[in-house]
C-alpha cells in the first residue's frame, strides 16, 4: 500500500508498506522533493508526541525526528501494516489452552496462538469473550491472563473459520473428543 500525505509545513511525504531485510512489513516514509522523484526512505517507528520550545508536536517518529502528518493518515497505513502482519499468522494459527483459578474468577478456555487481521476477527468475534484474571485478589492455580478466549463449545467452529490444520487442532493436540 502507498499513501501520499503532507506534513504540517506542506512537504509531500509518500508512506509505503514494504518488507524489511527480515521479511517483516514496515512503514517507510519517502520525502518527495519538489521535482517529484522519490528521495531516500526512512523507517517509521510509530506515532509520538514531543515537547519543543514552540509547544507540543506530534507525528511519525522517523530517525529521531517527528514528521508532522495527519494522525488519520498514520492510523490508516499502520492499520494496513498490522493486518498484513496478522494475516501471515493464519498459516500457523491454532488454539492454546488457558487456565487461571482465583478467588473471584476461574478461566479454563482456549485463546488464539497469535493475532489475526481485522477481516478474520470480524468472522470470529461473536465466538469470543474478553476475560481478565486481574479481578482475582488471590491466584490459586495457573497464570494471570487478560485477553480474548473462545466461548465454551465454540472451539471447533473457530478452528473451522480460521482454517486450522487438523494436526494443529485442539482436539488432536489434547486428545479431546473422537
Amino acid at each position: 500500500m502507498e499513501l501520499l500525505t503532507k506534513t504540517k509545513s506542506g512537504s509531500a511525504i509518500r508512506l509505503i508498506i514494504d518488507r524489511d531485510k527480515y521479511g517483516v512489513h514496515q512503514v517507510y516514509a519517502y520525502p518527495v522533493p519538489h521535482g517529484g522523484s522519490v528521495a531516500e526512505r526512512y523507517l517509521c517507528n510509530g506515532w509520538g508526541v514531543r515537547k519543543t520550545r514552540d509547544g507540543m508536536i506530534e507525528g511519525i517518529l522517523v530517525q529521531g525526528q517527528i514528521l508532522e502528518i495527519p494522525k488519520s493518515d498514520w492510523l490508516t497505513i499502520a492499520g494496513v501494516r498490522e493486518d498484513l502482519r496478522d494475516r501471515e499468522n493464519l498459516a500457523d494459527i491454532h488454539l492454546v489452552k488457558i487456565f487461571s483459578h482465583g478467588d473471584q474468577l476461574t478461566i479454563d478456555a482456549y485463546t488464539l496462538s497469535a493475532r489475526v487481521d481485522r477481516v478474520t476477527w470480524s468472522q470470529i468475534e461473536s465466538y469470543m469473550c474478553f476475560v481478565d484474571s486481574s479481578l482475582n485478589d488471590v491466584l490459586y492455580a495457573g497464570d494471570r491472563f487478560v485477553g480474548w478466549v473462545v466461548k465454551e463449545g465454540q472451539e471447533e467452529e473457530v478452528e473451522r473459520i480460521l482454517g486450522v490444520e487438523p494436526e494443529h487442532s485442539f482436539r488432536t493436540r489434547t486428545g479431546v473428543g473422537g
